[in-house]
């Protein structure tokens, strides 16, 4: 994995994706059910994906990580979830709200983390040793990769 860029930098994208998300996704006539494709996830599916990771993936992840370096960061195939929880059928805009606690909770865990923990390393089921930071930027671009999916749902 490449250098990651400094924490704080990494905390400000973690908030400006939520900003951001909640901005679009709150305004007038959101299309909450329809995808670009049969393959594409609707905007509903994403959300409720969101809020999965945080809660289930990342949140766990970094709690695991402060109780001991070490720890086991169990790998997650958490795109399999939107057919297995009905992702469809669930409200959108519940979702996004949900999301955007989640990511409140885990900001306000992160920056109380004291600089020095940021190297401690746990054992990622996919990526072997990594470190608390190294997850920060893992986040940074799943979150990245779920922007650009939902500006091109939006048409933005």
């Amino acid at each position: 994995m490449q250098e990651p860029p400094p924490v704080i930098t990494l905390l400000a994208q973690l908030k400006s994706f939520e900003v951001n998300v909640a901005g679009v996704l709150t305004i007038p006539d959101v299309d909450w059910k329809g995808s670009s494709g049969d393959d594409e996830w609707s905007l509903t599916e994403v959300a409720c994906h969101l809020r999965d990771v945080e809660r289930e993936v990342h949140q766990p992840r970094f709690k695991s990580l402060m109780a001991g370096d070490g720890a086991f960061l169990a790998g997650a195939v958490a795109d399999s979830w939107v057919d297995e929880r009905r992702y469809q059928e669930q409200d959108g805009e519940a979702a996004l709200a949900d999301f955007i606690t989640a990511r409140q909770e885990t900001l306000a865990f992160l920056e109380r983390i004291d600089s020095t923990l940021w190297q401690r390393q746990g054992q990622h089921a996919f990526f072997g040793p990594t470190s608390m930071h190294e997850l920060l930027y893992l986040m940074v671009q799943h979150d990245q990769a779920h922007w650009e999916q939902i500006r091109a749902l939006l048409g933005l």
